[in-house]
């Protein structure tokens, strides 16, 4: 999962991470691997949203990046 390493090493750098988890974070490897790994990196800074969708992301005039989401849960 792409995702999770370049929040990783983002985070690492100091830059703020937020990684959308659709269902189960790193589907294909051992589930109580994965939870280790998310809580690491939970307690190091990176940001979960879990049960979201990537909507839209729109640049803004100051350069920046506006991502929304959607919560497949609440529909929020």
């Amino acid at each position: 999962d792409i995702g999770l390493e370049c929040a990783g090493f983002l985070n690492s750098l100091g830059f703020p991470a937020t990684v959308l988890i659709r269902s189960v974070p790193l589907r294909g490897f051992d589930q109580q691997m994965a939870s280790m790994v998310t809580n690491e990196m939970e307690m190091k800074g990176v940001k979960f949203h879990h049960k979201c969708i990537p909507v839209s992301v729109e640049k803004l005039e100051t350069g920046q990046l506006k991502a929304k989401w959607l919560n497949t849960e609440t529909q929020e």
